[in-house]
């Protein structure tokens, strides 16, 4: 056996998704065994690891020193994917003003205390009427919401204790996002595959808790090129990352950049699993 790679989970979704479970069957061709461990759980799971690859850490954000600590934790003692610096730069979701400043096209976005005053200044200065507003440090579309700024004091007394913690990110809304996000996934730099998430009428979201459609997607190579753009930007190539945008036409508008546990949808396309195996095994030598 060429050693065991960990599949960093959560309490409380502790077993491996079925996207995932493509992943890890991929590697156990390839001499690995795998096993997925919550990341809470007992550190014994990961002693002795040839890596550890964070997969679906899910709800890190609510226990964030902890989280901290523990990626840091596996940092000193394995090989951790992706690595501790791109962790860090994902974190926190100042992340997009510095692709701005590189030159990549994201939404006019703004990082401020959760405040209804300071967020309806934001609003003035912006000569918006509306504008989505989430946790500076959040995931999986957890307390996020579209801000009107007739009701703006209201919603904001409504958000979460995170988003008090953190502060917000107060970001242009795109109408585009009715025709769907996409989701471009990347192994070590190379385009793989892509879906489109569609939110349900009515709806700006589109992360799985809100029920939108997902369908598999063949976008042009410019668009992907785009994305491997904006990748070309991170501190470090990723071995792992999906690219979240909305199209204006032939322009990528990069929403969300995952590096952090992102799902990676490998059962819209199953040999991408054999990528992200191939991938990994090439990193670790």
């Amino acid at each position: 056996m060429a050693g065991t790679i960990v599949l960093a989970t959560s309490r409380e979704s502790p077993d491996l998704t079925v996207s995932d479970r493509l992943y890890a069957d991929a590697l156990e061709r390839r001499g690995y065994s795998v096993i997925g461990a919550p990341w809470e759980g007992p550190r014994d799971a990961f002693a002795g690891a040839a890596a550890v690859v964070i997969r679906a850490t899910w709800g890190y954000y609510r226990t964030l020193q902890a989280f901290r600590e523990w990626t840091e934790a596996m940092a000193r003692t394995t090989r951790l994917f992706n690595s501790i610096d791109l962790i860090h730069w994902n974190l926190r979701k100042d992340y997009v003003g510095k692709l701005e400043t590189a030159g990549i096209r994201v939404p006019r976005s703004r990082i401020v205390a959760c405040d209804a005053a300071v967020i309806e200044k934001v609003f003035a200065e912006e000569g918006w009427d509306r504008a989505v507003v989430k946790p500076a440090t959040g995931a999986s579309g957890y307390s996020v919401e579209l801000l009107q700024r007739a009701t703006l004091a209201g919603q904001v007394a409504s958000l979460s204790p995170e988003a008090r913690a953190s502060g917000v990110v107060v970001q242009e809304f795109l109408p585009e996002i009715a025709e769907g996000e996409l989701s471009l996934v990347y192994f070590d730099g190379a385009f793989s595959h892509a879906i489109r998430k569609r939110p349900p009428p009515g709806e700006f979201r589109s992360n799985s808790r809100y029920g939108p459609t997902r369908t598999a997607e063949t976008p042009p190579k410019a668009v992907t090129e785009q994305g491997a753009a904006c990748l070309a930007v991170l501190p470090e190539m990723p071995l792992y990352a999906r690219i979240d945008g909305v199209m204006r036409g032939d322009t990528l508008i990069v929403i969300e950049v995952e590096v952090l546990e992102p799902a990676l949808f490998m059962e819209f396309d199953p040999p991408s699993a054999e990528r992200f195996a191939a991938a990994t095994v090439k990193r670790l030598g």
